[in-house]
């Protein structure tokens, strides 16, 4: 699983943005800004849709009533509204990037990587913004260009987890397991209790050390002891090594956590049982 990064920015709008276009809509656009900060949300949407209406082409309310549509699940309404402020501001760049994160959400990968370049245009260091296009391009299989912008993200801030994870994520479908395990490992060092990075670096350490990836299973248990699928895959593993029983225990574990991966597993933990 991918991780995308969401940005969400809360325009501050200075005087000098609309002195002498609609002063009484700058006043109402800070109130709504004000009754934001202090999460006072419905509030502020009340006082950005006054505004709007004071001065329609004010590109920072539709900005940010977008914001808390999309901070509440509503995808169309903040769609609507990012496009609005980039039709009046199509020099914000964090508009397009918003507008790019509404579109990963909505499955629409093609329009999100438009997006995501777009704000790359005027944020040409932003590394989320590369993250998040790379999350897009992989979800349209286009893996060389995705770990193309994965490299580019980690190359801009070293420290990201996310670019390191999606990165090894990316180069694992492209089976290139040794990149894959080196990006994951450096985000374990990352955060090093995050169990998807555990369960995902096992996942190619199965094709090249075993071993190893009976250690990662361990290591995700650790972590998260009730995820069925980790013991039913550190079971197999450990059957294939010929530990039959920790095998069994294994399977057992899995199909007592969910007792629908009995029909998958079953026939390995007859096996497993069988002296």
């Amino acid at each position: 699983m991918r991780k995308n990064i969401f940005a969400i920015l809360v325009v501050f709008l200075s005087i000098a943005a609309v002195f002498g276009q609609n002063e009484k809509a700058l006043e109402t656009y800070n109130r709504g800004l004000d009754l934001q900060t202090a999460g006072k949300l419905d509030e502020a949407v009340a006082e950005y849709d006054k505004a709007i209406a004071l001065y329609p082409k004010m590109a920072d309310a539709f900005n940010n009533r977008a914001n808390i549509k999309l901070g509440r699940g509503d995808l169309t309404g903040a769609l609507n509204d990012y496009t609005k402020a980039v039709e009046f501001k199509p020099g914000d760049g964090m508009a397009f990037f918003n507008r790019g994160v509404v579109y990963l959400q909505m499955s629409k990968y093609a329009e999100a990587v438009a997006d995501f370049t777009k704000a790359l245009e005027t944020m040409p260091t932003y590394a989320m913004a590369y993250n998040n296009r790379g999350n897009a391009r992989a979800d349209l299989n286009d893996y060389k260009s995705a770990i193309a912008d994965y490299d580019k993200a980690v190359e801009l801030a070293p420290k990201s987890f996310e670019g390191f994870y999606n990165r090894g994520i990316a180069k694992q479908l492209t089976k290139d397991y040794a990149g894959s395990i080196a990006d994951l490992s450096i985000a374990a060092e990352l955060q090093p209790k995050n169990v998807n990075v555990y369960l995902s670096r096992a996942l190619s350490l199965e094709e090249l050390d075993k071993t190893a990836a009976i250690a990662d299973y361990t290591k995700a248990i650790e972590l998260d002891p009730a995820q069925a699928q980790v013991y039913a895959r550190r079971g197999l593993l450990l059957f294939e090594g010929k530990k039959k029983a920790e095998a069994r225990r294994d399977l057992e574990r899995a199909i007592q956590l969910d007792a629908s991966l009995g029909g998958e597993y079953g026939e390995f933990l007859k096996l497993a049982k069988q002296p």
